[in-house]
């Protein structure tokens, strides 16, 4: 998977005799599906923390899916898009439900799942039949104004939030990782009892999320 390619598109449809791109869309259509543009966000209060919205403010290289083409993409965490840029404009890919997007080059994978009825990209933590997302979430803190002398200003921000932890039974199912153990093996139904056996043999713990790999890699193998 070495091919390369320029990721232009533009958001307006023309005809393939105006629009030098047409060959291009209509070759990774599938993966690209339809785009939207976004308008950038600016405020000066922001500055500290406007990073904060995204994985890296650099675009990195990634695959789409099945494609083999190399795209230049970011994932914004606070409106759950991935974006890319074209003749300065911001534009988000199309949210598809099975959609990957393979960061390659920083090893961090993010698959589009129906949670709570709603397309989100999670973080995937593992390969195979079952897997460990993640779900990341970005804030907004719209901050206080002053309004008379007396008042502190308070400036608005972004902030991260902690993370939500799924596990993907057959790729297709999220469920949320329980605190309790008791309700954390109840998962598994009948290979609770192996499941419980292998984290007290390697003494894992379902709450750290290396662990938790190793828990659902080892489920896989049952």
């Amino acid at each position: 998977m070495v091919a390369t390619a320029t990721f232009m598109l533009f958001a307006t449809n023309t005809s393939s005799q105006t629009n030098p791109n047409f060959e291009f869309k209509n070759k990774v259509r599938e993966e690209i599906g339809s785009v939207k543009k976004v308008n950038k966000f600016e405020n000066e209060d922001l500055e500290k923390t406007a990073h904060v919205r995204f994985l890296h403010q650099d675009y990195k290289k990634a695959y789409i899916s099945k494609s083999t083409e190399v795209y230049n993409l970011r994932y914004n965490i606070y409106t759950d898009e991935m974006e890319y840029v074209n003749n300065e404009n911001i534009y988000n890919l199309n949210k598809s439900e099975n959609k990957i997007i393979d960061f390659f080059e920083i090893k961090a994978s993010y698959g589009v799942f129906n949670l709570d009825d709603k397309l989100n990209y999670l973080l995937i933590k593992n390969s195979g039949k079952n897997s460990v997302l993640i779900k990341q979430i970005v804030e907004f803190d719209e901050g206080k104004k002053a309004v008379s002398q007396f008042d502190v200003k308070i400036a608005p921000k972004f902030y991260r939030k902690k993370d939500l932890i799924y596990i993907a039974f057959n790729n297709t199912t999220l469920k949320s990782v329980p605190k309790k153990n008791k309700s954390f093996y109840k998962l598994f139904e009948d290979k609770a009892t192996l499941i419980k056996k292998y984290m007290s043999k390697q003494k894992l713990s379902h709450k750290k999320i290396d662990d938790l790999v190793k828990i659902i890699t080892y489920y896989n193998s049952l």
